[in-house]
């Protein structure tokens, strides 16, 4: 079952006119404190496990006793660009948008601003944004957990789907551990599992150089299809 910060931001989401299901889900509250503080440097090394991302958290921030926050993160290659879209809801607040801004690796370089050029955005407020994401990146290192929505077919549904309503969810939620290096095959079989999705990831070769693993659609679509979701543990 996924948390109800999740559960409550699909539902806005859908209301919204997106589809939940085109989304991974990540549920970021307790993997930090101050966005602000946090170090960038996995911007560097980490990339966005899937295509499109919705990570929800909620706390206690600088300025009030309760916020809630969203990040929208799209695209997978940092040389690229990645899009990120934030929201933010003080507590009995209508949500805040922030300019939808874009970040960059650049010879090494982080380069972010908005996508539209003519929008001015401030420096902090940008900052904070980009350490939420980091934040998120590190977290995903040790064990998490994500929530992936499909849309039940059942009779109800069809019906609020046929009336522009919005239908009921199922959730599958998947614990991510963090990866560990490649074993050597001692022999034996396995029977190929249902098609999933698989993260994108950091890998550790031999060497000790890390790179990057794309995501990937793996599995057997003959014995069915598993949708997955994430919830972030907190750092100990």
């Amino acid at each position: 079952m996924t948390t109800q910060l999740v559960r409550d931001t699909m539902k806005m989401v859908a209301e919204g006119g997106l589809d939940p299901v085109e989304m991974h889900w990540f549920d970021a509250t307790g993997c930090f404190m101050d966005q602000s503080e946090e170090s960038q440097s996995p911007l560097h090394d980490s990339r966005p496990p899937f295509q499109r991302c919705m990570v929800c958290w909620e706390g206690r921030s600088r300025n009030h006793q309760r916020m809630r926050m969203w990040l929208l993160v799209a695209g997978e290659d940092p040389q690229d660009g990645i899009v990120l879209t934030v929201w933010r809801q003080p507590a009995d607040q209508p949500p805040i948008p922030s300019p939808v801004m874009v970040y960059m690796i650049d010879e090494g370089q982080i380069r972010y601003g908005p996508v539209d050029e003519k929008v001015t955005m401030d420096k902090t407020e940008a900052e904070m944004i980009l350490g939420f994401v980091s934040a998120w990146y590190e977290s995903l290192s040790r064990r998490s957990e994500a929530y992936i929505p499909s849309v039940s077919k059942t009779f109800t549904n069809q019906r609020k789907i046929a009336q522009g309503k919005v239908p009921a969810y199922d959730w599958r939620t998947v614990t991510i551990e963090p990866v560990e290096p490649r074993k050597e095959h001692k022999g034996g079989t396995h029977a190929s599992p249902r098609l999933h999705d698989r993260r994108g990831h950091l890998r550790r070769l031999k060497s000790g150089k890390n790179v990057w693993v794309k995501p990937c659609k793996v599995g057997d679509i003959n014995k069915g299809i598993v949708f997955k979701d994430y919830q972030i543990k907190e750092k100990d």
